[in-house]
């Protein structure tokens, strides 16, 4: 197997890997705008959308919009722990409406996360690496299926 086979190979389980982690990504047919490997989705709503792209050198940008803070605040919560953020001292979950962030020293990744007054969650993740992207979207659903489990009683 030559170099090129092995890298498609690589980027089809990425984005396979994703897709088991949040279900709701779909894979976007070429030509995909940016990334040759890039999966979208939009929940059931039609509210939140977003999109996870795996670039060339194998890291990934995740642009999430309209989440809502009760599902991304636990989820950001549970991966990163409470005041990892700037400025967000008590957590994503509580944060009032504003912008955090926090840049990743090992691999230039920067994390963006806008809170809005409406109760809303824009992720804009860029330049990280696979496997923080998989535990950020294994983290998102978890929280999804919780906050729809607590939507039914």
């Amino acid at each position: 197997m030559n170099w090129k086979d092995q890298f498609d190979a690589l980027q089809r389980a990425a984005a396979v890997t994703m897709k088991v982690a949040f279900p709701l990504l779909e894979t976007v047919r070429p030509p995909t705008g940016c990334c040759e490997t890039r999966l979208a989705w939009q929940d059931e709503t039609a509210e939140a959308s977003g999109s996870v792209c795996i670039d060339d050198f194998m890291q990934a940008t995740l642009q999430f919009e309209s989440v809502p803070q009760a599902v991304a605040g636990p989820a950001l919560d549970e991966v990163f722990g409470m005041s990892w953020f700037d400025g967000a001292d008590n957590g994503i979950a509580a944060a009032d409406e504003g912008s955090y962030y926090w840049t990743d020293e090992t691999n230039a990744a920067e994390w963006s996360i806008k809170v809005g007054a409406d109760g809303t969650v824009d992720l804009d993740i860029e330049y990280t690496n696979v496997p923080d992207i998989v535990t950020l979207l294994d983290a998102l659903q978890v929280a999804y299926e919780s906050n729809d489990a607590e939507a039914a009683t």
